[in-house]
């Protein structure tokens, strides 16, 4: 499983990671997500599901957070054409940038590595049944949090899905 050849680094960041989530304040629920995702990388299909195609789903789960955060820092300025572009607006742009980021790399990435497993057993409808659970799953955060945050988890689902496809035809082509 983990402990093979000279793993020790990915070892000692498994068990401080661990550490932070299981010593910190987070609610249940979240600790024990984070739990299973940072042992699900001592298994080394997941390390080579992730990291095949040179890191494309990791790319792909920084890309989709980077648009994210510009879309909406340009529907922002087109929406309020008078605002100011003091420190504040900037925080509110890196904040958004750091929790889009963790949705995609904790949520986004599970469920994309789900939606290539299942739906390559599905050639013919491959890309719609990988569609369907990328905004599946963004549509299920509503019974996590329905108070209006599961629009952007949608958002950021279709973006990836769209995303993982692209950079899926890139790099088969080369």
């Amino acid at each position: 499983m983990i402990i093979k050849g000279n793993s020790y680094i990915l070892v000692f960041s498994v068990l401080v990671l661990l550490t932070i989530v299981l010593v910190s304040t987070t609610p249940l629920i979240i600790k024990t997500l984070l739990a299973f995702i940072t042992i699900a990388f001592g298994f080394p299909v997941i390390r080579k599901l992730l990291f095949k195609d040179k890191f494309r789903k990791i790319k792909v789960a920084f890309y989709s957070s980077l648009t994210f955060t510009i879309g909406l820092f340009l529907v922002s300025i087109f929406e309020e054409p008078s605002f100011n572009l003091d420190g504040d607006f900037f925080q509110i742009i890196i904040i958004v940038l750091f929790y889009s980021l963790i949705g995609n790399f904790l949520y986004g990435l599970p469920v994309s590595l789900i939606a290539e497993f299942i739906s390559m057993k599905f050639f013919i409808i491959r890309f719609w049944l990988s569609g369907l659970i990328h905004i599946g799953f963004g549509l299920a955060t509503y019974f996590i949090d329905p108070g209006g945050f599961f629009i952007f988890a949608i958002i950021c689902s279709i973006i990836f899905f769209a995303l993982d496809e692209i950079t899926k035809v890139y790099s088969t082509s080369y």
